[in-house]
Order: structure tokens, then sequence, then C-alpha cells
């Protein structure tokens, strides 16, 4: 059995070491293999960004060398996908390299899209990216007091991290010693304020101990800049 993982992130990794763990002896006997195709040889810890935003780590700091992270079983390639031959059970990488399957798993991740919403992109900052957290990191150092509006979209990246930054937001704050000129608002595109319900539930709570608005059912359509 040939499994294929397409991705080198968090979930192509913790798949690979988990089959590898657990196909253990058949690899041993070579009845399955493991390959994992990524376009990094570096590893980068993505929740860490949040932390980057709010200057609690270093860009550097989230990064590994992805070959370190995984089963010394799993064949490790550094050829980003360029065709998926799904009819074939086949992908031709960048390098022109074929690799065969019988098993395909594609873990690419998912990406930010703000040049879909006119205004998003120019207008407003993000911590889902490396160059998007240091973006943020400066506007927040440069915050002096004023509206603050975080706004999500369905589906979003880490379940819970929406929630995290406005907590982050209200810590950062008060560790400046300013909270009491910054009004922050949390929006959410569906009935409640998490689309995890025991979350949602847990949180409400919390944001209104802290002074934080909220408003549900809110899909942002453009952002005036």
């Amino acid at each position: 059995m040939r499994i294929l993982i397409v991705g080198g992130g968090t979930g192509g990794t913790i798949i690979a070491n988990n089959l590898a763990r657990r196909l253990a002896p058949e690899i041993r006997k070579r009845k399955a293999s493991i390959t994992l195709l990524s376009a990094s040889d570096k590893h980068m810890y993505q929740p860490g960004l949040l932390y980057v935003a709010f200057g609690q780590m270093m860009p550097d700091e989230l990064y590994r060398d992805q070959a370190s992270l995984l089963e010394t079983s799993v064949d490790f390639h550094v050829d980003p996908v360029e065709d998926f031959l799904l009819d074939q059970n086949r992908v031709k990488t960048k390098g022109g390299a074929i690799y065969d399957y019988d098993t395909l798993v594609i873990a690419t991740g998912s990406r930010t899209m703000a040049n879909k919403i006119p205004g998003l992109e120019e207008g407003a900052e993000s911590f889902y990216t490396e160059a998007g957290a240091i973006s943020m990191f400066k506007k927040l150092r440069e915050f002096e007091g004023g509206k603050i509006a975080m706004v999500v979209g369905v589906p979003h990246k880490c379940p819970i991290a929406p929630v995290e930054a406005v907590f982050s937001l209200h810590d950062y704050f008060i560790r400046r010693g300013i909270r009491d000129k910054v009004e922050i608002k949390y929006h959410y595109p569906i009935n409640r304020i998490h689309s995890i319900e025991n979350v949602a539930l847990w949180a409400k709570p919390q944001f209104d101990e802290m002074g934080i608005e909220y408003e549900t059912l809110f899909n942002l359509e453009e952002v005036d800049v």
C-alpha cells in the first residue's frame, strides 16, 4: 500500500506521523510506504502567528526543519505538486517527478482570500500569515485609542482563534494602560458568537465581563477605506 501525502503543514505532518506509527509493522515488512511532498523544507507552526501579532513571539521561533518533525519511516521530499492525475492514481511535481499512490491525502491547507471582499485587503489587519501578523503587531504598537472591529467569516482557520484574538486584544491594551480608550467589537456571521456551541456559551459572559461588544449575523460585504 503506497500512501502519498501532499502538504507538510500541521495536518500533513500529523497524518504522516500517525500513519507511520500505526503501520510500522507493515512498513518494516515493505507492505506499506508513506511519502510526504511539501513545498518547503521548513515547517511553520501557524497557531503561533497570533502571538507574533501581539509581540509575544518572534517569527523565526515558529519554524522547524520539516524532516526533524517526521517519523524516520516517512519518505520526505521538497517538491511541490503541480498536477493531480487522479484517474491515474499519480501526481506530477514541479521538479518533473511522478509519484504513484494507492491512497492519496491532500493536506495543502487553506488560504485567506481578503481580495474577494472590496477594501478588506488594504483596510484590515490579519494574523493568518507571517506578513500579516508582523503588520498587525506594528499597527497595534502605534494604536493609541479608538475603535477596533473584529470581523470573522466562516469557515475560518483554527476554530478558537477569533475568540482568542479578542481576548488578546483586551489583555494587550490593559498591559499598555489604554484599555479605557479602546472600544472592541466582535462580529460573527451566524446567530451566535462562535460556530462551536459550547465555545459560544462560554465566551459570551466573558465578553460581557470584559466590556467587549458583539454582533451576530454579521456578514461582511465591503470595507470603506
